[in-house]
């Protein structure tokens, strides 16, 4: 038996070409691994080029149990020299089978490098300890984090069989070419790199490999990815004269679906099938069915992030198809805007990437099964094989644009397809490798030529244009002088009209500036007189140009209904910039109904063919810029009504982040049109409202936002624009929104059931952070996430507000040698971090609306306090670093002065040189810590301003220029004892009064704790209640204060001498008499009048017997003593009762300020966590702390946020007529003419 390196000791029956086509689409390479070289071919100048390869080079020692190879091609990675990589990866059944014994090297080598970095960092604790006793308060939290994480990985050592299983007998290799080589003989488009197996990098490990698109800003570099059944390895490479790998070991552990499916197989083969038809490209696709819903999870593995989730909901026949091993065939737009789907069956859906909502789902009754789905002619098709009945291929094409004809049969003839070619497309299932696609390009082998491929990237269909060349009977014109028919136009004009057809009922008329179609609403028109605008006929196309037609316009329809609708949009915001300058109003309306009637009769009839136009074209903007009220509610809120089809139309608006991601908005000239002044199209539908939101005109605002969150309760998707711009609500907007169901928390419903559990207090929400990232095997991190059982999955709701926490910020390198590495974190470590320049709209909705003044409704609403709690963590470790710095500076100012009670004494002990370098130490840190301090604040009062000076803030600052002036009085006034220029007993006033202010200081710095922070809120709550009532209480204190003062201040005219205490004192046999000294009295002054009131119930008035006093003081006591005292304590009790209940608001508001800071700093500390954490934020849904606000929703229940609208004053109120049947004009536009294809 003949050794074969495809199967080891198998005999290989067959030898399989690969082909590969480079993510741009613009160089296609094939490769057999029992042929002598790689080829490589530009698609455009079909250039080729030949790597050499010898397959018995390939390795060192042979492997056994190759299941096969993986094949990949780059971009021209350097544009100068025109070279680019190609990776060839041999695949064993180590790489595809997760059931294997997994080598313990690894992990040895991770617990013994566990265990070193553990003593070092202990020894070093102890030796600062030894320096300084008061470091114990900073070494002992770090020991305990040590211990915390040992302890957790030993907990945990059993899950790392998974992360650090890298065992692998495959091998991946890489090869450089070049198509500038010189070239073969007798052939100037073909070259041989001769260098290129010289020129290879290995890498030990097997699996499916690809190459990521190259971004415009890399210069010689490109990425890697391989993938087997346990991880994805993503390797960087920079290319040089030789090829450099700048950052190799970057493992992701493959989703957790994704494993455990791959892991049910248990077959190697199939697996490596499964993993192919998951990926393209940078994406990931991971397909799992739970109660008959099937979820399809998209990963990007260039940024390790979870993309979205899609959903399909399937009834019970096609449940019992889902229930294989198959990913499903997908494909994505080149814009990555559209994401098309199919399980195998005769359905596509299509579904909006950024949001994750479905668009349509289309059965094709003519397709027994799809085979493979591509987006071609930019996006503007799909082309689809199909496997039919008897096993053949056929092959269609479905226009996404909207049109009427969109969909049509392709015959293989039609596109040039030998009979190789088919055999191989026949035979894609078993030979999956043979068919690949980028960029919108499909390129397939043919079966008996294996080096000979044929791609497929634009498949033109000439279709009818629909024009007056066409069917038009009567080559006379008529010109009719009516400004009714263009009563926009204040200049008359002659409007030039013809007939279409040959009945005369569809009537052409071209005038000034715009194109009309009329049909007749009887069976035809008699003749040109017979036309009558509105009373006998119906408007069913118009286009209105922004300037008069320079020459006679020529009237054409490329895409039937889709031209109609884009103009009959565009003539609407025409209609409207020109309102104020029309003469006759009504006709101005009939014509603005009319357009209305066309765009609506045309939903109501092809609601999927709206719903797909709507995403290509900005149709909505200019809808609302035409304030087209009632139509907007119709799109918007008439779902359920029943079309012609037969079929609800369902929801006809989809959200989408900007006009910038319309493919045809160019087309539409949309910032011209509307006047926007955002040349990049960042606008979307609900930020052109709120430019939009006055008067009336605010209604389209609340249209949209009454529609997104009542549906956001099924999708999360529909907030996206929401999460956008609700920094920018009008604050009567934003109450009403914040009591919608959705605010209540949305149901989760991803497939991943793994979170981690945020540590929160008793009585807050539980939060949880879903894992929606690729976890690398280089951290534990992975080990933070549990997965929840479906007990507890019931009550686990996501905040409905994507991204709301997530912004674009630059994270400084760490590179650029080995000086400048230690300088960036000498710096890092000893300096507090500088803020970024970034301006208010750069920052993430979340922070830009807690940088808000009206932003109490903001707190009561309990997802945002889950929101607030999932960016707390973080920030609660960065600001234990100044409070730990703060504690051991207010330590070394209590405990370790430099004098004692001795104050300037002069008093001298003999002293070592031990003594003298500790208390150098402890000046030195004392002094740092201060100014590490200061410079945080003066770097706050730098970056906020006027905003900065709070009584907060400047208590800060206070205490700590305090605790330093006092510290280097101290000192100077132990070295300086001669001279005593510094008086002793001001220094102890002065250290007193400091201390009291460092420990009140201590106290508002452990507001990073929940009780501690609360109980402060109360305070300042009850001081703040209480404050109006003691200026209140102090009045009369002073008035009756100073009355007394007059009262007594003439003793000699009103008898208040004051009678001294007799007292008799016996003995047994003698009495004596003593008499005391008179009574001081009491209101001596006004200031002792005043205190004596304040102390009113301590006051002995019974040694004066005028009975005017005797009166005023009954009065003052029941005044002062009886009334005020108990309503201050009433009031106490009632304030602190609301103080209690308001005070998490008052923690919200402190760690949202904190968080604030924290995320505007540069690089700070644990900032790692902001930039890779989740999109979606989810908490555990608890009715007792949720009471207040679910109280209050259902208040607003049945309020819509269109409520104040009345439409019945709306005079631009459009009502649909039904009465004309317009069939006839859509079977006439569409047609049924031949339609020829190219290629």
């Amino acid at each position: 038996m003949t050794r074969d390196i495809e199967h080891g000791d198998q005999i290989y029956g067959e030898k399989i070409t690969y082909v590969n086509i480079s993510p741009d689409g613009s160089i296609v390479a094939t490769f057999n691994p029992f042929h002598s070289s790689i080829l490589i071919t530009k698609v455009e100048t079909n250039h080729n080029t030949k790597i050499p390869f010898d397959r018995t080079k390939f390795f060192d020692k042979v492997p056994s149990r190759i299941l096969g190879w993986s094949l990949a091609v780059s971009d021209i990675i350097d544009a100068e020299n025109n070279i680019g990589l190609v990776a060839i990866s041999c695949i064993t059944d180590e790489d595809m089978n997760p059931n294997q014994n997994i080598p313990p090297r690894r992990i040895r080598r991770r617990v013994k490098q566990f265990f070193l970095n553990y003593y070092v960092g202990i020894l070093l604790s102890l030796f600062a300890i030894y320096l300084l006793p008061s470091c114990i308060f900073i070494s002992t939290p770090i020991m305990c984090y040590y211990l915390y994480y040992f302890v957790r990985y030993s907990l945990f050592k059993s899950f790392t069989r998974k992360i650090y299983w890298s065992s692998s007998k495959g091998m991946t290799k890489l090869f450089k070419f070049s198509f500038y080589n010189n070239s073969t003989a007798g052939n100037t488009n073909s070259s041989t790199n001769y260098d290129s197996e010289i020129s290879t990098y290995k890498y030990c490990f097997g699996g499916v490999v690809s190459f990521l698109k190259n971004s415009t800003n890399s210069s010689n570099c490109t990425t890697l990815i391989c993938i087997n059944c346990i991880k994805i390895q993503n390797i960087d490479i920079k290319l040089n004269r030789n090829i450099i790998i700048t950052r190799e070991a970057n493992d992701y552990i493959l989703p957790d679906n994704l494993y455990k499916k791959l892991e049910s197989i248990n077959d190697a083969r199939h697996n490596w099938k499964y993993l192919l038809k998951s990926r393209y490209q940078e994406f990931l696709v991971v397909a799992s069915e739970y109660q008959q819903t099937l979820y399809i999870e998209l990963y990007n593995i260039n940024t390790s992030q979870l993309v979205n989730v899609f959903y399909r909901n399937c009834g019970d026949e096609d449940f019992l198809d889902l229930n294989n091993d198959n990913p499903g065939i997908f494909a994505i737009s080149t814009d990555l805007r559209l994401f098309a789907y199919s399980h195998g069956d005769n359905i596509i859906t299509i579904y909006l990437i950024e949001s994750g909502l479905e668009v349509v789902s289309k059965r094709f009754d003519n397709i027994y099964k799809i085979k493979f789905i591509e987006f071609i002619t930019k996006d503007k098709k799909l082309f689809i094989i199909e496997e039919n009945i008897e096993n053949g291929v056929k092959f269609h094409n479905w226009f996404i644009s909207g049109c009427l004809n969109d969909y049509f049969p392709i015959s293989r003839s039609n596109i040039n397809l030998s009979d190789n070619v088919i055999s191989t497309l026949m035979n894609y299932d078993e030979y999956y490798h043979t068919l690949t696609k980028a960029n919108g390009r499909i390129v397939t082998l043919e079966k008996y030529n294996k080096y000979k491929f044929r791609i497929i990237s634009n498949i033109s269909i000439k279709t009818a244009i629909f024009g007056e060349n066409e069917s038009m009977i009567d080559e006379h014109e008529h010109e009719y002088f009516s400004h009714d028919l263009e009563p926009w136009n204040n200049s008359t004009g002659p409007i030039r009209g013809k007939f279409l057809n040959n009945d005369k009922s569809i009537l052409l008329l071209s005038g000034r500036n715009s194109i009309q179609v009329w049909k007749s609403k009887s069976q035809f028109f008699k003749d040109f007189e017979d036309f009558i605008s509105f009373e006998n006929s119906k408007l069913v196309y118009i286009f209105i140009n922004k300037f008069p037609f320079r020459s006679k316009p020529r009237f054409q329809i490329k895409d039937d209904m889709t031209t109609i609708i884009t103009h009959a949009c565009k003539s609407l915001a025409y209609l409207y910039t020109n309102h104020k300058h029309v003469k006759s109003i009504e006709k101005h309306r009939k014509f603005v109904s009319s357009i209305t009637n066309i765009i609506k009769d045309f939903i109501e009839k092809y609601p999927d063919n709206w719903k797909l136009m709507e995403i290509q074209y900005p149709l909505m903007a200019y809808i609302i810029y035409s304030r087209s009220f009632s139509l907007i509610k119709y799109i918007l809120f008439n779902n359920s009504q029943v079309g012609s089809q037969g079929k609800s139309t369902g929801l006809l608006h989809r959200p989408q982040n900007k006009y910038g991601s319309y493919p045809f908005y160019d087309n539409l000239k949309l910032n011209g049109e509307l006047g926007l002044e955002d040349k990049q199209l960042r606008h979307n539908d609900l930020e052109i409202a709120l430019k939009f939101c006055q008067d009336q005109d605010a209604v389209m605002l609340a249209y949209l936002l009454e529609y997104y969150s009542e549906n956001s309760m099924d999708h999360i998707g529909w907030m996206i624009n929401i999460t956008k711009i609700l920094p920018e609500l009008p604050a009567n907007y934003v109450e009403l929104l914040y009591h919608k169901p959705c605010f209540g928390g949305i149901k989760y419903n991803f497939p991943n059931k793994r979170f981690r559990e945020l540590s929160v207090s008793e009585d807050n929400l539980k939060v949880y952070i879903p894992l929606t990232r690729l976890k690398t095997t280089k951290s534990l991190s992975y080990m933070e996430y549990r997965k929840l059982g479906y007990e507890e999955l019931h009550n686990i709701y996501m905040v409905p507000l994507p991204n709301f926490t997530t912004y674009d910020t630059v994270i400084k390198e760490k590179s650029g040698g080995k000086f400048r590495t230690i300088f960036y974190w000498l710096k890092k470590t000893l300096l507090p971090p500088c803020y970024k320049n970034l301006s208010d709209k750069d920052l993430s909705p979340f922070l830009r609306i807690s940088s808000k003044k009206n932003k109490g409704a903001f707190f009561n609403v309990p997802v945002m306090e889950a929101v607030i709690t999932s960016r707390w963590e973080q920030t609660k470790k960065y600001w234990m670093i100044p409070l730990l710095l703060y504690f051991l500076f207010l330590l070394l100012f209590a405990f370790f002065y430099p004098i004692y009670s001795d104050i300037g004494s002069g008093s001298s002990e003999s002293i070592n040189c031990f003594d003298i370098i500790r208390s150098i130490i402890i000046m030195g840190t004392f002094y740092y810590i201060g100014i590490y301090l200061l410079i945080i604040e003066f770097m706050q009062m730098k970056k906020y301003k006027a905003k900065y000076f709070t009584l907060f803030n400047m208590f800060d600052s206070c205490s700590i220029m305090s605790g330093v002036i006092v510290y280097t009085l101290m000192l100077a006034n132990s070295i300086d004892t001669t001279t005593n220029r510094i008086n002793g007993e001001g220094i102890v006033i002065l250290m007193t009064v400091t201390t009291l202010i460092l420990w009140i200081e201590m106290l508002f710095w452990l507001r990073l704790f929940s009780k501690i922070a609360i109980y402060i809120y109360i305070f300042g709550n009850i001081l703040r209640k209480i404050i109006p009532f003691f200026a209140f209480m102090f009045i009369i204190i002073i008035g009756f204060g100073h009355s007394m003062f007059v009262l007594f201040a003439h003793p000699s005219l009103l008898n208040l001498n004051p009678s001294a205490s007799i007292f008799t004192l016996n003995n047994g046999t003698t009495n004596f008499t003593l008499t005391a000294s008179s009574p001081d009295n009491p209101f001596d002054t006004i200031w002792d009048a005043i205190l004596s009131a304040y102390y009113w119930s301590t006051i002995d008035l019974s040694a004066y017997n005028y009975w005017p006093v005797k009166i005023f003081a009954f009065f003052a006591n029941i005044i002062l003593v009886l009334v005020l005292l108990n309503m201050i304590i009433a009031l106490m009790n009632d304030t602190f009762n609301k103080a209690k209940e308001d005070g998490k608001l008052g923690l919200l508001m402190y760690r949202t300020e904190l968080i604030n800071d924290y995320e505007r700093l540069n690089d700070p500390f644990f900032s790692e966590s902001l930039h890779n954490g989740s999109q979606f934020v989810c908490f555990h849904r608890d009715p007792d702390l949720m009471r207040k606000w679910i109280m209050k929703s259902q208040e607003f229940k049945d309020t819509k946020l269109y409520s104040w609208y009345n439409e019945n004053v709306d005079k631009r109120k459009i009502t649909f007529d039904d009465g004309v049947d317009i069939n006839p004009w859509y079977t006439l536009i569409t047609g049924n003419e031949s339609q020829k294809f190219c290629f």
